[in-house]
């Protein structure tokens, strides 16, 4: 009996474990059955939706502004690109026009390189370039449609332009806005772009501000306009403080210290050049000292001498004609080169013997007769030199005869007097100061 029951509970316990596991079959099968339907009406959805025509695809959202959200995506991609190549082309350009800005040797160059950059860096609808005429701001150059023609003037504080210059920062119109209404209304008011503007800014050099820089508006959206401004205005003060210095130090190299005129090194090669340029024409060199210098010297001292020297040199430039050449020879030796014929370069060197010897200069009293006086020579190119040695050696010639003759007068070149001309040569270099 026993085994019996030991069988028939093995077989239960078998038969539980056997109805457990169909059990877990079939919620198995369910669970796949009810997936494989999912997926298969998921299939069809999605292939329906392919096969439905573009007629009956529902229309896009529109925006606020009529456009749909991809017709947007599109634009901004589009507007995109094209700052991007723009932002190329100015990495490119950019530098080279920084360097011919700093490159400049003239002062007249700067306006337009400086608009150049502003143009690349902007692209704005105006831009203009004032600088400083007789303590105004006078527009030198201009790009674009403005109100504002070339030659505007402001002075400091005035509209736009002066108020950047006297404040020496870079001027947006949120700035303008912010200013108090006294301002707005009585400085500003008087040249305020009507179109707009987006930033003028100033060239600062040491304290002054030289130039000013007016950008009208842009297309352009630019991170930081006032920072890429600030490097317009410095690459631009550095220009022009470049080419202000190399001017001074050729002004030096070419004028006199003393009486501010042509060096002798300068005139000569002046006169070398109107010589190379035109052989057709006539010129003639008029060259004259002062009479009795040395007893001008010794009798007033060396310092009045140098005043001396300093106020014929301006009254002979003050009196010459444009495009004259007027320069110290050495001493109280001058020159001036005409373009003139013998006749009427006698004429000229005549009128200024005797402006001369009718000015009242200090310490003339000393001299002989209370009057100071000059004598020279004419030489006329080709009849009396045909280079700037034999020119000048024959003006040398004319100007000790007209010392012998008695100085206080112009003679024009002749041939030498062989008799007496070395003796007295020798005493008339015995009289210049040493």
């Amino acid at each position: 009996m026993q085994p019996y029951v030991s069988s028939l509970g093995a077989l239960g316990a078998s038969g539980c474990h056997l109805t457990f596991d169909l059990a877990q079959q079939s919620v198995a099968l369910l669970m796949y059955g009810a997936a494989c339907a999912y997926f298969a009406a998921r299939y069809e959805r999605r292939r329906a939706a392919r096969a439905k025509p573009a007629s009956e695809a529902p229309p896009l959202p529109l925006r606020a502004n009529g456009r749909t959200q991809l017709e947007e995506l599109y634009e901004r991609c589009r507007s995109a690109e094209e700052n991007a190549r723009v932002s190329h082309r100015a990495l490119v350009q950019i530098p080279e026009i920084a360097q011919r800005l700093l490159g400049a040797r003239n002062l007249r160059q700067i306006p337009e390189v400086a608009l150049d950059l502003i143009e690349e860096l902007f692209s704005p609808s105006f831009a203009l370039f004032y600088r400083v005429q007789r303590g105004e701001f006078v527009a030198a150059a201009r790009r674009g449609e403005s109100e504002f023609e070339l030659g505007h003037r402001l002075r400091k504080g005035e509209g736009v332009v002066g108020w950047t210059a006297l404040r020496q920062l870079a001027f947006t119109p949120e700035d303008a806005a912010h200013e108090t209404r006294a301002v707005r209304e009585r400085d500003l008011a008087v040249a305020m772009p009507q179109g707009g503007f987006t930033v003028c800014l100033p060239v600062v050099s040491g304290e002054e501000t030289v130039a000013v820089v007016l950008v009208g508006p842009t297309p352009r959206t630019l991170e930081k306009p006032i920072e890429a401004a600030r490097i317009v205005g410095l690459l631009t003060a550095v220009a022009i403080t470049s080419v202000e210095i190399l001017q001074r130090q050729q002004h030096l190299a070419q004028t006199d210290g003393l009486t501010g005129l042509l060096n002798k090194r300068t005139i000569l090669e002046h006169l070398e050049t109107r010589l190379t340029k035109d052989r057709h024409h006539p010129l003639s060199v008029f060259l004259f000292d002062i009479d009795h210098f040395k007893t001008f010297n010794d009798t007033n001292g060396h310092l009045a001498g140098d005043d001396l020297l300093k106020a014929m040199g301006a009254l002979i430039r003050d009196h010459s004609r444009d495009g004259e050449g007027l320069g110290r020879y050495g001493g109280e030796e001058f020159v001036l080169v005409m373009d003139d014929s013998r006749a009427h370069a006698l004429a000229a060197a005549e009128r200024l013997r005797h402006l001369v010897a009718s000015t009242n200069f200090a310490g003339r009293m000393s001299q002989p007769g209370g009057q100071l006086t000059i004598s020279g020579g004419v030489a006329t190119y080709p009849s009396d030199g045909t280079d700037v040695a034999s020119l000048l050696r024959a003006a040398d010639e004319a100007l000790y005869r007209a010392k012998r003759a008695g100085r206080n007068r112009v003679v024009a070149y002749s041939l030498p007097d062989l008799a007496d001309g070395d003796e007295e040569r020798l005493e008339l270099e015995q009289e210049k100061p040493r």
